[in-house]
């Protein structure tokens, strides 16, 4: 049985009962966007298995990563458990296999270890490995640790990922109304992440998109697809994004779902195009809501740190 506490191996094979169903156990960490690439990796490979999807959370999830878990929101299948009762939880969850937790390991090597401690932001570290494709294969139980933030990991089931990625429960009255306004408009998001990535941990390893950018991008949706288009403008710097006049002066900022992000990336995936930052919070907004004919703008360098890493951003994108 696989510890808790094991260092990663690359991969160790495991043999099972043909006739038992796979348990594929996700860990679940950071900010809720990551968290969403974390459970769409291991949604698919439940999906294409008939399997179980676990996901494994911290025990006490906010403080080791700084943020809320937040799935629970969405129409996910999935169990949890956390890891000081994850042995005794999956004997009672699948009593069926002989090993309770998988055996079986693939680690993505892409990113470090968050330390905020020590300064180091989840993107330092390794580079040695992007997309592992030896992951798509795999039908046996098995646990992830990474945070598979490339839509090949699951591209082959889009639609059972934007289903499970709606909400439980129906908009409040003040988002219902703004959700009615961007599908009567022509409509586009932009999203502008500031905040932690200025800080001294991120802001050489990520850095911030210009105003530039934005200004350009909004000038090239117009231009595409009419001046008329309606901006919705999500941030949190909604004060910057006003002495930026982002999406101009007929731009909507929407600066009251700071505690909800999931309803923020609903709001977004309704709008018609994007323009996004390097952010993955709306990578799923865009994605999400991607539709033939739609333009989702990118920036063109992801990561200041790695500008080699593009593969978050799917070749269909417009990058600038």
């Amino acid at each position: 049985m696989w510890a808790m506490n094991q260092e990663p191996q690359s991969i160790i094979s495991e043999t099972r009962d043909a006739t038992v169903r796979p348990v594929i156990l996700t860990r679940i960490r950071y900010g809720l966007a990551n968290q969403m690439f974390q459970y769409a990796a291991g949604r698919r490979l439940a999906y294409l298995t008939h399997g179980h999807l676990v996901l494994l959370l911290d025990d006490d999830f906010a403080h080791h990563n700084q943020r809320e878990f937040g799935l629970q929101v969405f129409n996910i299948s999935a169990s949890i458990v956390t890891q000081k009762t994850a042995t005794q939880s999956l004997r009672a969850l699948f009593p069926e296999h002989r090993a309770p937790l998988p055996v079986s390991l693939i680690e993505e090597k892409r990113y470090g270890e968050y330390c905020p401690q020590s300064g180091t932001g989840i993107l330092a570290g390794r580079r040695d490995l992007l997309f592992r494709p030896e992951v798509l294969s795999w039908r046996d139980s098995l646990t992830l640790l990474g945070l598979w933030q490339d839509e090949r990991y699951f591209s082959d089931i889009p639609d059972c990922i934007r289903h499970e990625f709606t909400l439980k429960e129906p908009l409040d009255s003040r988002n219902a109304e703004l959700m009615a306004r961007i599908g009567a408009a022509k409509s586009a998001f932009i999203h502008v992440r500031r905040g932690d990535y200025l800080s001294p941990s991120e802001i050489n390893v990520l850095g911030v998109c210009s105003p530039n950018y934005y200004h350009y991008a909004a000038d090239i949706l117009r231009g595409r697809h009419g001046k008329d288009l309606k901006f919705f403008v999500f941030s949190d710097e909604p004060a910057w994004v006003r002495e930026m006049q982002i999406g101009g002066p007929g731009a909507e900022i929407i600066d009251w779902n700071g505690n909800a992000p999931a309803i923020d990336i609903t709001l977004m995936r309704f709008c018609q195009h994007a323009v996004i930052s390097n952010s993955t919070f709306s990578w799923w907004g865009a994605w999400l809501g991607e539709k033939p004919g739609n333009t989702i703008i990118a920036p063109r360098i992801w990561a200041k740190a790695l500008p080699e890493f593009q593969e978050i951003v799917p070749e269909r994108w417009l990058r600038l």
